[in-house]
């Protein structure tokens, strides 16, 4: 084959060995070359040229720099390849521990004098007067450092919990303390008796009820609630006192007193929900064993007039009611109220509700009804007309509610007299500030007050429409009767604007009545930011 081999002119700046290369001297071999291996860690062996010393390469090197030189120089040491400072020997951990194993560590020993300095860093320090009372108190033996943590003698803590003595059983009332309760209890019974309501005279009486409570039995506490309830009487604090005696008696109680319990407090508007768990708890653990239709229409009755609900006793009483509805009497339906079938029964308990109300025809033929019953249906049709709109119910529900709808006409409603607080407030709206106002006005089975046109004026009692509540020092409550007749006034198309009658008896002059209306009227009166006022006793 032929061989073709370039050789490019030698210019000035070529090296001897290329020289020699490209001019034919060197001799060209196409035999493979074999370097040297080199050992792992031999400093800069791997690049060292391994050269014969009659080779043009190696008399090429002789004329540079030394490369073991050049390496020594140039190549970092085993110390400066260390990535940190921890990267050290195992031997070198054990350097500098020589200098701790041959001493003990340890702290010195607390001082047993503890002395502390109190410095009064007050501008003028504590008055002369106060000065050596200070100094008695900061000088007098804590209490726990004398007799053994006990307390002075003569303090009901003085003794220590004895176990023994609290296993036995509670003593009897003494017959002289129980011989004032019935004393008492006849003299309240009495007095409703004779209608001798007088607010000082049930004051006095209120006071001597916050001392008998606490040994009463469930019986006489529900009487003297039963007597206060009917006296009317406003002070929040003895029915929040009988509501802590009553959740003591709860567990103790027959079916019967229980559900007497929630009807009399459903009438007080005392809505504690302690109270209410606690006696939903046990009426649900007695459905089964010895209540009855018209104790569960009592407590459902109770439940809607408290705003308050248990849930699970709630299901179960429904559950049980619903089947009953069939059965019951016209006596036993008309104890339901209104307010329990729209806000508490489910679509079928309501439905099975109306039926058998549809079925005894109740509150027809109007002309052979009485007022009050008659009143009590159209009532209900009323809310269920203008809250639940019944498009679902059987025909015969229907036509029993239109029937209901067109005994208005039949049905004539007495028109009450004003209050003396609502005839003030008439003739401030009359006589000072020149509003046509209609002191009466009839609507369906709601009757109005104090009527501007449209707009309404609701005086808001404070005993009739407030509940009784633990919290009573912030915001108030409005009872549901009070809530659900404002709900059907607005969807009749009226306005309602409203004020509590204690703001109204606290003016004095017709020019702080004026501005009182004008606020109202303007809508710049907030009802719900105030608190209740403070009343250390009150009657109705």
């Amino acid at each position: 084959p032929l061989l073709l081999i370039f050789q490019p002119a030698p210019t000035a700046m070529a090296s001897p060995v290329s020289t020699q290369l490209f001019s034919g001297t060197y001799p060209m071999s196409s035999s493979r070359r074999h370097y040297p291996r080199t050992k792992v860690g031999e400093r800069g062996a791997s690049l060292v040229l391994t050269a014969r010393p009659s080779s043009a390469y190696a008399a090429a090197a002789a004329n540079d720099e030394n490369f073991h030189r050049f390496l020594s120089r140039t190549a970092p040491t085993d110390e400066e390849m260390k990535d940190s400072i921890l990267d050290k020997s195992s031997v070198e951990l054990y350097k500098l521990e020589a200098r701790y194993t041959g001493n003990r560590i340890g702290i010195a020993a607390p001082e047993e004098k503890l002395e502390l300095f109190v410095k009064d860093r007050r501008p003028g320090g504590l008055p002369s007067a106060l000065r050596p009372q200070a100094l008695q108190v900061l000088n007098r033996q804590l209490r726990s450092s004398e007799r053994g943590g006990r307390a002075p003698t003569g303090h009901p803590s003085d003794q220590f919990y004895d176990a023994a003595a609290a296993r036995v059983p509670p003593q009897a009332v003494p017959v002289t303390t129980q011989k004032l309760e019935n004393e008492f209890l006849e003299t309240l019974e009495q007095s409703l008796r004779e209608r001798e309501l007088t607010t000082p005279m049930w004051d006095r009486y209120a006071r001597r009820a916050e001392e008998l409570l606490i040994t009463m039995s469930l019986e006489k506490v529900l009487r003297t609630l039963k007597a206060f309830v009917l006296a009317e009487y406003t002070n929040p604090d003895l029915y929040k006192l009988i509501g802590a005696e009553l959740a003591k008696e709860v567990r103790g109680a027959s079916s019967t007193r229980l559900c007497q319990m929630l009807h009399w407090l459903a009438r007080a508007g005392l809505r504690d929900q302690t109270l209410m768990s606690l006696a939903g708890n046990e009426a649900l653990l007695r459905l089964h064993d010895d209540f009855a239709a018209d104790m569960y229409i009592e407590v459902l009755n109770a439940h809607a007039t408290l705003d308050v609900r248990n849930p699970r006793l709630i299901a179960a009483l429904l559950r049980d009611l619903t089947p009953m509805f069939a059965t019951m009497s016209s006596e036993q339906v008309l104890t339901l109220l209104p307010l329990t079938v729209v806000t508490v029964l489910t679509d079928a308990s309501r439905g099975a509700y109306l039926a058998r109300c549809a079925e005894l025809n109740m509150g027809l033929p109007a002309r052979m009804t009485k007022p009050e019953i008659l009143r009590h249906f159209r009532f209900l049709e009323e809310c269920l007309r203008l809250e639940q709109h019944p498009t679902m119910l059987p025909g015969v529900i229907q036509e029993w509610l239109l029937q209901l709808r067109n005994a208005e006409l039949e049905d004539t409603v007495p028109q009450p007299n004003l209050s003396p607080l609502k005839e003030d407030v008439l003739r401030v709206l009359q006589q000072e500030m020149d509003i046509p106002t209609t002191p009466v006005v009839q609507d369906g089975t709601l009757t109005l007050h104090l009527v501007m046109g449209k707009v309404v004026l609701e005086i808001l009692d404070t005993y009739k429409d407030y509940y009784v509540t633990p919290a009573m020092g912030g915001q108030r409550l409005l009872r549901a009767t009070t809530k659900q007749r404002q709900r059907l006034l607005w969807r009749r198309g009226w306005r309602v604007l409203s004020f509590d009658e204690d703001e109204w008896l606290a003016l004095k002059d017709d020019i702080f009545k004026k501005d009182l209306l004008e606020a109202v009227l303007s809508g710049q009166h907030n009802l719900t930011s105030r608190r209740p006022p403070a009343s250390a006793g009150g009657h109705r």
